[in-house]
C-alpha cells in the first residue's frame, strides 16, 4: 500500500510539474478578416499597407469582450518570450508609451506574446512580463499560434500599426528605438 501510494505521488507530481503543463494562460479570442503579411526586411517591402487589419475578439470573461482594432488607431506588437530583441524592446516600449501619453492620446497598445515554448529561456511569458511592469493590453496567442499566423509573423518582434478604421498604415519586422517609434505615431 505505502509503495502504492508512494508510486502514485511521485506520478502525479512528476505530470502536475513538466513544463508543458505549466503555462495555462492563453486567451481565449477569435481572429477574423483576411491574412495579411508583416514587413519583409529582406525584400523592404510593406504589402499590407492599406489593407485591413485582421480582427481580434478577445473574451474576457462569460459575458464581454473587447474588439482589437476598435474605433481607435491601435498598436500590436507580437514577440516571442525567448527573443533577446523582443526582452530588449519591452522597456524601451513601456518607456515610449509613457513619454508619448499614448494612453491619453487613445491610442491602443496591444502586446501579443507568441510562440510559447517551456523549452526556450524566460519561460513563462507572463511571469517575464510582471517583472517588466506590463500594465496594457497582452493577448497570449493559442499553442498554434493562431494570430501569428493570421498576421504574417516570420519575425520578432514584429509591429502593425492601424488607423482608427482598422487599416494598416504600416508593419515592421525588427526592433524599434524610442526615436522611430515617436517618428512613426507623430
Amino acid at each position: 500500500m505505502k509503495r502504492t501510494l508512494s508510486l502514485f505521488i511521485f506520478l502525479f507530481l512528476s505530470i502536475s510539474c513538466t513544463n508543458d503543463l505549466e503555462f495555462q494562460n492563453y486567451s481565449d479570442f477569435k481572429v477574423s478578416g483576411e491574412k495579411i503579411q508583416i514587413y519583409d526586411p529582406q525584400t523592404r517591402l510593406d504589402v499590407s499597407r492599406g489593407d485591413f487589419s485582421p480582427i481580434i475578439e478577445l473574451q474576457i470573461n462569460k459575458e464581454s469582450s473587447v474588439i482589437y482594432p476598435d474605433n481607435r488607431p491601435t498598436i500590436f506588437l507580437f514577440v516571442a518570450h525567448w527573443c533577446p530583441y523582443c526582452r530588449e524592446e519591452i522597456p524601451e516600449v513601456i518607456e515610449w508609451i509613457n513619454q508619448a501619453d499614448l494612453i491619453n492620446k487613445d491610442v491602443n497598445i496591444v502586446l501579443v506574446v507568441t510562440h510559447t515554448d517551456p523549452e526556450k529561456n524566460n519561460y513563462p511569458p507572463d511571469n517575464w512580463l510582471f517583472n517588466e511592469n506590463w500594465q496594457y493590453p497582452v493577448i497570449y496567442d493559442d499553442n498554434q499560434n493562431t494570430l501569428s499566423e493570421h498576421f504574417g509573423i516570420t519575425y520578432f518582434p514584429s509591429w502593425v500599426f492601424t488607423e482608427s478604421d482598422g487599416e494598416i498604415a504600416l508593419t515592421f519586422a525588427g526592433r524599434l528605438g524610442i526615436d522611430e517609434l515617436q517618428k512613426l505615431v507623430n
